[in-house]
């Protein structure tokens, strides 16, 4: 049966969830990839002293998430699964993409057993609960080495409460013609909280490309807290692109803890186009020479969406390149939010970096904050940043109109071409013209659906 929390969110909310543990902390436990166990107490004191943080911290100046934490919600710890017709998700496969399709229905892994016999040589996708019995030494050497460097409350959180998670490791030298396709759906009939901790492996020499899609199903309030650690390691590629098309009463909080070696290459890019409260935050240490980073976004919202990207890029050896850009289309009273550092240590000389922000407020109700800050301690460097918001540019507008285009048709191209050079960091011909094709339904004030998917 469900586990939830039953008293009113009079008192602080963490009380709430410090009680719930307190209560049901074996239960949790015992329901859960034995890995995640091991420091789960310690996090959960650090949790209970600190509390969820407030505005009044610098890192959540502008943030609302913890305002979604008002509603009563569910909390599924006994592990029950959730009903769901299988063959329907596969309207979710890009046709053409010629993908790997796996599933997190809420928190519980899903890979067909069709999609196994597709899986290449040298690479496991599978739940971090199989994958501890199989390569421990592997869970043993990764997990939480990067994210307890950065932990903070929300982390903390997570790891308190979080059961399982996926588990992806692309063995040394292999090269996947295809990508990894991965739907997070959310699935309940009730208010409904998640947490999942998820581990990516890409060993020397292996290249590969993923693809993660949100979705919510039901018209519930949902509450997402995920991490995802990532290791990159001598002179691998990794590609990950994320695309959240969820609901109005859908809010995510993700953390992305990255590690680049030598010669690493790694492209993170990240498309929203619906959402209630959504906060994403990437912290990438780079602790390799020659090593690549593009790292960036987009977004359009309206109503009262909220989205942050909260973003820290650490250089900390010399010869290493990071390209940061994320843009943002405003409308009606949502809010966008970007704060990004970029850290220059003092051996990391020679590096290349640059940090860029612009938005776009479609009217005087929308509010973006914007805060991207350098910090170097090394001399020999190229760094720059700057951030602009405005609105649209009224000449080209004018200049169009008056070249025959209707005044919507202008405003549509004009839009488009702004959030181009983002799509463009999506090095798959297939999927960057299908997410071109849904930005711009999106930017008309169409549903954004993805093709035959029975979640849109």
């Amino acid at each position: 049966m469900w586990l939830v929390a039953k008293k009113k969110f009079k008192q602080m909310k963490e009380k709430i969830y410090i009680d719930f543990y307190k209560e049901f902390a074996e239960k949790i436990k015992k329901n859960s990839a034995e890995c995640l166990n091991a420091g789960r107490d310690f996090t959960f004191a650090e949790f209970e002293k600190k509390g969820f943080p407030t505005t009044k911290s610098e890192a959540y100046r502008y943030s609302k998430i913890t305002d979604a934490l008002s509603i009563d919600f569910g909390l599924n710890i006994n592990r029950l699964k959730f009903q769901i017709d299988r063959n329907s998700l596969y309207h979710c496969k890009i046709p053409s993409i010629n993908s790997v399709l796996a599933f997190m229905v809420n928190d519980n892994f899903y890979l067909p057993e069709n999609q196994k016999f597709t899986l290449p040589k040298g690479v496991v996708f599978c739940s971090l609960s199989e994958a501890e019995k199989i390569y421990p030494k592997i869970i043993k050497k990764y997990l939480f080495s990067q994210s307890k460097k950065k932990a903070d409350s929300f982390t903390n959180f997570n790891s308190a409460f979080a059961q399982n998670g996926y588990f992806l490791y692309i063995q040394q030298d292999t090269i996947l013609e295809h990508p990894l396709q991965l739907i997070n759906l959310l699935r309940s009939q009730n208010p409904l909280m998640t947490f999942a901790h998820n581990l990516i492996v890409v060993e020397s020499g292996a290249e590969a490309k993923m693809l993660l899609c949100e979705h919510a199903a039901d018209n519930v309030d949902f509450f997402a807290s995920r991490i995802t650690e990532i290791f990159v390691e001598n002179n691998a590629k990794f590609e990950y692109y994320s695309l959240e098309n969820t609901s109005r009463k859908t809010n995510i909080f993700s953390q992305l803890f990255i590690n680049q070696q030598n010669n690493s290459n790694v492209t993170i890019n990240s498309i929203g186009l619906n959402n209630a409260i959504s906060r994403n935050s990437v912290f990438v240490d780079i602790d390799g020479q020659n090593a690549e980073l593009f790292l960036g976004g987009m977004l359009i919202s309206d109503g009262v969406q909220e989205t942050e990207n909260y973003t820290q890029i650490r250089h900390n050896q010399p010869n290493s390149t990071s390209n940061e850009l994320f843009k943002y289309i405003l409308n009606e009273k949502s809010k966008g939010i970007f704060s990004g550092t970029i850290i220059v240590e003092k051996d990391a000389q020679k590096t290349a970096s640059r940090q860029t922000n612009k938005n776009i407020c479609l009217t005087k109700e929308a509010v973006m904050h914007s805060r991207p800050q350098l910090e170097i301690y090394a001399d020999d460097v190229k760094c720059g940043h700057g951030a602009t918001t405005g609105q649209l540019d009224n000449d080209a507008l004018f200049y169009m109109q008056q070249r025959g285009i209707s005044k919507d048709e202008a405003r549509l191209m004009l839009l488009a071409a702004f959030v181009q050079d983002v799509l463009e960091h999506i090095n798959l011909d297939v999927l960057r013209e299908r997410l071109t094709l849904m930005v711009e339904k999106r930017l008309k004030n169409n549903v954004a659906k993805c093709n035959e998917c029975f979640v849109c």
